[in-house]
């Protein structure tokens, strides 16, 4: 019985703030009062966007308590895992910070193509990605997993660096992006014992400057607009070491490449600008230099992972 009880508490903390704002009634909706002019009815784009949300984080939440929670209750437990210096390396804390920013970005993105007021975008694209974080943590809390303050705080920051974004136009020439390729040793042992998201070793997160945006209006001339530069992090060894026990040291990598701006390219496309928007928070493989715990920098053709 405390395992649903935990399931249903999760499932109102997120619903609550849908509920209140996600009416598909447009003669009596606070969606009106708060997303859209009163006068205005909804649109059949916004009707599909909120019909969506609601089902994606239904969704959502339902597939992670089967996948991470079932079966698995305990008395809520809190812990600290060591953060930068934890079992990844800190990879994981990066990717909590990436998974919360990129949400916010994208679901921002979605409002804005639907026609929302700017207010409300900012405001649900900041609410919804940090109920659906502290969800996962309070579920986390009362498993096995353990509530991480360090997650959440990962989280959070993500989550405020995308707010700030809309807030500081200059800050737009900095986004964090991410990149991914199966590692060797995920491709070796045929994908198995393992998911996508857990396979650090073909994980990358960088942070993209658009050099072009930043640069003074007398040197724009000199860097062309289609193209960033890059600072990327990521770890090597980690499947070996924490899934099977293999005795290799678990190590930090470091990436300095090249990236591609999607967001330059003129496109007057609406909904094709949205994509490239949201396509933009990935980072495509391109040209640079790799460095793998004290060895030296190495050239690549393509940084991969």
């Amino acid at each position: 019985m405390r395992k649903y009880c935990l399931l249903i508490s999760l499932l109102f903390l997120f619903w609550a703030p849908c509920r209140a704002s996600f009416q598909l009634n447009p003669t009596d909706s606070i969606l009106q009062d708060t997303l859209i002019q009163k006068s205005e009815p909804l649109s059949k784009k916004q009707k599909l966007i909120i019909a969506g949300l609601i089902a994606q984080q239904t969704a959502s939440m339902y597939l992670e308590y089967k996948w991470w929670w079932q079966g698995d209750y305990h008395p809520f437990v809190m812990n600290n895992d060591g953060g930068y210096n934890n079992y990844s390396l800190g990879i994981d804390k990066v990717g909590h910070f990436y998974t919360s920013y990129m949400y916010s970005n994208a679901l921002y993105e979605l409002l804005k193509w639907g026609e929302f007021r700017e207010e409300r975008c900012l405001f649900y694209s900041t609410l919804l990605p940090f109920v659906w974080a502290l969800s996962i943590e309070i579920g986390d809390g009362f498993s096995s997993y353990e509530f991480s303050p360090t997650d959440l705080l990962a989280n959070s920051i993500g989550i405020g660096y995308a707010y700030a974004q809309h807030k500081v136009p200059y800050l737009r020439n900095f986004k964090f992006k991410f990149s991914y390729f199966p590692s060797s040793y995920y491709i070796q042992n045929n994908y198995k014992n393992w998911s996508l998201t857990a396979d650090y070793n073909g994980h990358i997160y960088w942070l993209s400057t658009d050099v072009h945006g930043v640069l003074p209006k007398t040197a724009k001339g000199f860097w062309p607009k289609y193209l960033n530069l890059s600072l990327g992090y990521g770890v090597n060894n980690f499947a070996e070491s924490f899934y099977y026990g293999i005795n290799y040291p678990l190590q930090r990598e470091f990436f300095i490449g090249l990236d591609y701006n999607l967001n330059a390219i003129p496109v007057k496309n609406k909904t094709l600008k949205t994509g490239l928007n949201i396509a933009d928070y990935y980072h495509f493989p391109a040209p640079g230099i790799k460095k793998t715990g004290n060895g030296n920098w190495q050239f690549q053709a393509l940084l991969l992972n």
